[in-house]
C-alpha cells in the first residue's frame, strides 16, 4: 500500500507572483511563479521517508516597497488521511536585504528561503525478543485474544505499593469471557505487531485486542553488534550507530520537528496498521488496536476508524501513574475493562 499525500500551496502577492521552487524527496514538482493556490500530489512506496521542501526567491528591495506580504502560504499537509501541521516544519530565511539569515516558523512566508519539513519512516517490523515461547502453539483458536505491553501484562503484586486481589484489564476480560492473553512488558509497537503476525500464522482467533505504546518508542537493531534495544525519539539520545530496521541513524524527534508531535510519524505508518488489519480479516480474525495516549488515539481513530478500540483513559497526573512508570492505578483499569465489555457488546 502506498502513502497518499496532498500538500496544498497558496501564492501571496499584489501583481506579481512568488518565484517557487517546490520539491519532494530531491525530486523537482514545480518551478516559477505560482500564480493560484495549487495542490500537489505525491506517492511514496512504505519505506520511504518525507522531505519536502518549498524554495522562495527573488525578493527585492521593490518587492518590500510595494508588496511587502508577497510570498506563499502553506495551506495543507495531509498524509494517509491525516492533517500534519504545517509550522512543525522550519523556514531557512536567507539572501535577504537588510535581513540576517535565521530561522522562523509557520504557515505563511515573504523572505527568500526554504521552508522544510522531513519525517522520517518507522517501519512497524521488529523481532520477538520476549517470551517466544509462547508462539510456539499451532492449529488453535481463541475466542479473544490480547497482545501489547506492560499495560495489559500488568501484575498489581509488583507495583508500588504491591496490591493484591486485583487484576489488569485483559485478565479480567478472559475471566468473563475466555480467551488467551499474550501482552509483555516491555515491548515496542513493532513488536506488538511481529507477535500479532506470529500468532496468525498458525492459529486464529474471533476477536484480538492490540495494546499500543508511544509510537516514540522504538525497537531498534545494531547492525554490526545485531544487539537490540529500546530507544525513545522523544527522551533518549541521537544514535551513534545505524539501526537495522530503519537503516538509519536514528535523531530524536525535535531535530525534525519544531515540537514534540508523533502525528507525522504515524502518518507514515497507517499502510502498514491497513496491511495487519487485512492480515486479521484474512483469518478471519476482527483486530481492534488500545491506545493510552490520547493524541495517538485521536490521529489512529480517524486512519482507521473502524479498527479502534474505546480510548483507555488514565490519569497521567496521578501518584500511582508517576510511581509506577506511567500505569493505570487498578480502578483504572477496572473502568477499562468495562469500557471494553460494553464495546464487546457493540461489535458482536
Amino acid at each position: 500500500m502506498a502513502t497518499k499525500i496532498q500538500i496544498t500551496i497558496c501564492p501571496i502577492f499584489k501583481t506579481i507572483p512568488p518565484q517557487l521552487t517546490i520539491s519532494f524527496n530531491n525530486t523537482e514538482s514545480f518551478s516559477g511563479r505560482l500564480k493560484s493556490k495549487k495542490q500537489f500530489e505525491f506517492d511514496i512506496a512504505n519505506n520511504d521517508m518525507f522531505d519536502f521542501r518549498v524554495r522562495r526567491e527573488g525578493r527585492t528591495l521593490d518587492t518590500i516597497h510595494y508588496d511587502p506580504a508577497n510570498g506563499f502560504k502553506i495551506d495543507s499537509i495531509v498524509v494517509n488521511n491525516i492533517d500534519i501541521r504545517p509550522d512543525i516544519g522550519s523556514f531557512q530565511c536567507k539572501n535577504n536585504d537588510y535581513v540576517k539569515d535565521h530561522v522562523v516558523y509557520g504557515k505563511e512566508f515573504a523572505l527568500n528561503g526554504e521552508y522544510k519539513l522531513q519525517i522520517p519512516y518507522y517501519p512497524m517490523k521488529g523481532e520477538i525478543t520476549k517470551n517466544k515461547e509462547r508462539f510456539t502453539m499451532n492449529g488453535q483458536n481463541h475466542e479473544y485474544v490480547f497482545f501489547g505491553a506492560s499495560m495489559t501484562d500488568y501484575d498489581f503484586t509488583k507495583g508500588i505499593p504491591p496490591i493484591n486481589g486485583k487484576n489488569n484489564y485483559a485478565d479480567l476480560f478472559i475471566k468473563k469471557y475466555s480467551g488467551l492473553n499474550l501482552a509483555t512488558s516491555g515491548q515496542s509497537n513493532q513488536e506488538v505487531f511481529e507477535t500479532v503476525y506470529e500468532y496468525l500464522k498458525k492459529n486464529s482467533a474471533g476477536t484480538i485486542f492490540a495494546q499500543l505504546v508511544s509510537h516514540c518508542v522504538r525497537q531498534v537493531k545494531n547492525t554490526v553488534t545485531k544487539k537490540i534495544e529500546r530507544w525513545s525519539a522523544y527522551q533518549d539520545a541521537n544514535l551513534e550507530v545505524i539501526d537495522e530496521f530503519t537503516g538509519l541513524r536514528l535523531k530524536s524527534l525535535q531535530e525534525y520537528f519544531v515540537y514534540l508531535d508523533t502525528t507525522p510519524i504515524i502518518s507514515l505508518q497507517v499502510p502498514e496498521y491497513k496491511k495487519l488489519i487485512e492480515c486479521a480479516n484474512e483469518s478471519g480474525s476482527k483486530i481492534y488496536f488500545i491506545s493510552y495516549f490520547q493524541d495517538e488515539y485521536d490521529v489512529l481513530k480517524k486512519a482507521i476508524p473502524n479498527s479502534m478500540a474505546p480510548y483507555f483513559n488514565i490519569d497521567p497526573d496521578s501518584k500511582y501513574c508517576k510511581d509506577n512508570g506511567y500505569h493505570a492505578t487498578y480502578n483504572e483499569q477496572e473502568n477499562y475493562f468495562q469500557t471494553l465489555v460494553d464495546f464487546n457488546q457493540k461489535i458482536t
